[in-house]
């Protein structure tokens, strides 16, 4: 069984919340890059944190749309890696041993419901591979929200 399907089956019959930090916890652990994981859902203007998983909690709780790298992939509806973040002007610093970023929307067709937001102390960690992958993982999560709300 593959990563995605085993997150389907691990998240099967709880309710969104409960899936969401399952989720975030399940990706942390299955993947060893991924040193913070956390779940965004917009509220208004802002993603506001729902779930995560790491070593500490982040400052940023919430984070307007067009700020930082969150921001920059909710406002433009699209998957965004920074390879190294101490070289992107845009990242909001949260940790200092990351190194590289991965956002990714979660969507229901065009409109942003939140975003997936993974943080490496590797620089250059994230592929195609990783963009893949978690781009299913929103798909996933998206419908629960949709289906639970």
């Amino acid at each position: 069984m593959d990563l995605l399907s085993t997150l389907r089956h691990e998240i099967a019959g709880l309710d969104f919340s409960q899936a969401l930090q399952k989720a975030v916890s399940f990706l942390r652990k299955s993947v060893a890059h991924y040193n913070w994981v956390g779940v965004y859902m917009l509220e208004g203007d802002e993603l506001v944190l729902q779930a995560w998983d790491g070593p500490e909690p982040t400052q940023h709780g919430r984070i307007p749309i067009g700020q930082g790298i969150c921001g920059l992939a909710a406002r433009e509806k699209r998957t965004v890696i920074v390879g190294d973040v101490n070289a992107d002007p845009r990242y909001l610093a949260c940790f200092p041993y990351t190194r590289s970023e991965i956002v990714v929307p979660i969507m229901r067709g065009t409109k942003v419901l939140g975003e997936i937001d993974i943080d490496s102390d590797t620089p250059y960690a994230f592929t195609e591979k990783d963009r893949e992958f978690l781009e299913g993982v929103a798909t996933l999560l998206g419908e629960r929200y949709v289906r639970d709300q």
